[in-house]
């Protein structure tokens, strides 16, 4: 339980290490190796991209945490990805609108026809072509 807070505080504490110019991010993880970049895969920030301890995922890890990208650029892109599907959905409608018109158009004709066909049949019946 201690190395667990010890290295939820390590991991909060070292996100950024401050420097004359700013803030920025670790060049290493706190076992003095290279970060590297991960997906985050959770419901809160679904393919979310962070830098992480090298042995991430595969053994002891060190518990250096830090988001590769703003929450701006994420929420920018998680939009833009709702844009592509809304788009999308949209052209599915349009086309199915079309067909939809199409169907409708045809039955129209259909009906215009068979009306047409039994005005000419009454009236054939009416002036006698059916007893020919």
């Amino acid at each position: 339980m201690a190395s667990q807070a010890s290295q939820a505080e390590r991991s909060c504490s070292a996100s950024y290490r401050n420097s004359s110019q700013g803030r920025r991010r670790r060049t290493t993880c706190y076992y003095r190796e290279r970060p590297v970049l991960v997906t985050s895969s959770t419901a809160e920030n679904p393919e979310r991209r962070f830098w992480g301890c090298v042995n991430y995922g595969i053994g002891e890890e060190c518990g250096y945490f830090v988001w590769a990208e703003s929450e701006k650029e994420q929420e920018v892109a998680r939009l833009k990805r709702k844009i592509t599907c809304l788009k999308g959905k949209v052209t599915t409608l349009e086309r199915m609108l079309t067909m939809a018109v199409a169907v409708a158009e045809h039955r129209c004709l259909c009906r215009l026809v068979g009306n047409m066909l039994s005005v000419f049949w009454s009236v054939a019946v009416g002036i006698g072509l059916d007893q020919m």
